[in-house]
């Protein structure tokens, strides 16, 4: 079972939201979610970039969300806030981020 419901639901996007986006019908959305149908290919691509996962995390191969391993000279803080950081709902991301701001300027 794909785990499209779930991650959309953690970001905090409607089914309705996330068909727009993909330029769908909300009932093919429900479709996928329920195990009905599922979406081909380049469509599981796009969900995974609107939803700011790997395609792997949404076939339920794989548990991390994460999309791209940083290959950088980063401290250990900054290697434990990226991982951190990619175990957070989209809400909470937004919030850091404004916190973060907040602090910088």
């Amino acid at each position: 079972m794909l785990k499209i419901a779930e991650t959309r639901k953690d970001r905090g996007v409607t089914q309705k939201q996330l068909a727009e986006k993909l330029g769908i019908y909300q009932s093919n959305m429900s479709n996928w979610e329920n195990g009905v149908t599922e979406p081909d290919m380049q469509s599981l691509v796009r969900l995974a970039d609107i939803l700011e996962v790997s395609t792997d995390y949404l076939l339920g191969r794989t548990n991390d969300v994460g999309l791209i391993e940083v290959n950088a000279n980063l401290s250990n803080d900054e290697n434990e806030l990226i991982i951190l950081y990619r175990k957070m709902s989209y809400r909470d991301k937004n919030q850091l981020l404004g916190f973060a701001k907040g602090l910088v300027y």
